[in-house]
Order: C-alpha cells, then sequence, then structure tokens
C-alpha cells in the first residue's frame, strides 16, 4: 500500500473544490468566508448568513498557499527596510532606544515595539476579513432598513384605506335609516376664531 504525503492529500482535496469555504460565527451572525479564483461567480448566501467573497487570480487556484510558502523565518524572506532598521538600532544607547546601556536606555523600547508592530501590518499583504465583514453587514443593516420601510408605509397606507371604507360605511348606513348626514369636522383652521388683542 503506498502512502501519500500529507501535503499531497491537501493538494488533491483543494483540487476537487471549486472554492475554499470557511463558516465562523461573528457577534451572534453566521459569516461565510469564501475564495474564489478566476472568472468563478461568487455563490449565493443563504438569508441567515453574510457571505463574503475574495477573488484571486485563477493561478493560484492549485498553489499552495502563500502563507504556507517557504520558511517565514528564513533570513532571505525578509524584507530589506526591516534589516535597514536593525541596521539603524545597532550601536543606538542612551535616552530614546531600547538598550539597557545609558541613561534612560529603556525609554525607546515601546515606540521600538509600536514601530514593529506597523512595518509588520504594512508588510502582510493578505485579504482584510474583518472590513469585508463590516461592509456586508452594513449593506444588510441597510436592506433591512429599507424594507422596514416599506412595510411601514404599506401599514400606515392599509390603515388610512380601512379608516376610509369604515367612514363610507358609516355614512351609507345612516343615509339607509333616513338620518341627516354628520356634520363634516371643520378644519383646524376654521374651528375656533383667533383671539382679538387687547387694546392699550
Amino acid at each position: 500500500m503506498t502512502r501519500l504525503p500529507l501535503f499531497a492529500l491537501i493538494l488533491a482535496g483543494s483540487a476537487a473544490l471549486p472554492a475554499a469555504a470557511q463558516q465562523t460565527v461573528v457577534e451572534g451572525e453566521k459569516v461565510n468566508q469564501v475564495v474564489v479564483y478566476g472568472d468563478d461567480q461568487c455563490p449565493k448566501g443563504a438569508a441567515d448568513e453574510i457571505l463574503v467573497c475574495a477573488k484571486l487570480p485563477e493561478t493560484e487556484r492549485y498553489r499552495v498557499p502563500e502563507m504556507l510558502r517557504g520558511n517565514p523565518l528564513d533570513v532571505r524572506n525578509e524584507a530589506w527596510a526591516n534589516k535597514v532598521v536593525a541596521v539603524e538600532r545597532i550601536g543606538r544607547f542612551g535616552t530614546d532606544s531600547c538598550s539597557p546601556t545609558g541613561l534612560g536606555g529603556f525609554t525607546g523600547c515601546t515606540q521600538a515595539l509600536v514601530a514593529g508592530a506597523k512595518a509588520e501590518r504594512q508588510a502582510a499583504n493578505k485579504t482584510d476579513w474583518q472590513a469585508m465583514i463590516a461592509d456586508e453587514r452594513a449593506k444588510r443593516i441597510a436592506g433591512i432598513d429599507a424594507a422596514s420601510d416599506e412595510v411601514e408605509a404599506a401599514v400606515v397606507a392599509e390603515e388610512r384605506a380601512l379608516a376610509e371604507r369604515q367612514k363610507a360605511a358609516a355614512e351609507l348606513e345612516r343615509q339607509a335609516s333616513g338620518q341627516a348626514p354628520a356634520p363634516t369636522a371643520p378644519d383646524e383652521a376654521d374651528a375656533a376664531p383667533l383671539p382679538t388683542p387687547p387694546k392699550h
């Protein structure tokens, strides 16, 4: 029996699927993250889920994901900007540096950590799933608000029509019984005369 390596099994399984999918739950809402390649169309999401679709070029369909390619700890994969920063830190000591040498050598450690984190975030070329999920959630909420406005307008129109029908039916009953027609309510402007201003 020939044993296939795990890497080959993963590739065989990914070749059979048209898109990679991952389902998670964010703030009580089901989020379906899908990756499609080339000209493939994004699938339709269910009504109770947020579908986020990321498109990659066709050349990436059968490749190992970028985050798994090569050794991330290899010195050859380090960016030149990081090497320059490392060289700049050599020999720095004292205030605003991050070294145990010199007066106030600890004062620059926080700045160094912040700068390093910012550089890593800028160097990471990856899909921002959280921003895409937030955009899809905003679109969904906007659609829900528009639908609720339509429903509310329809309910108000139906209530107005019902009141008109009831009024017409009451008028017909009154005419059938031989009663005088009901007096129409005066307009708000003609309801009462305006008071005369006092004379000085």
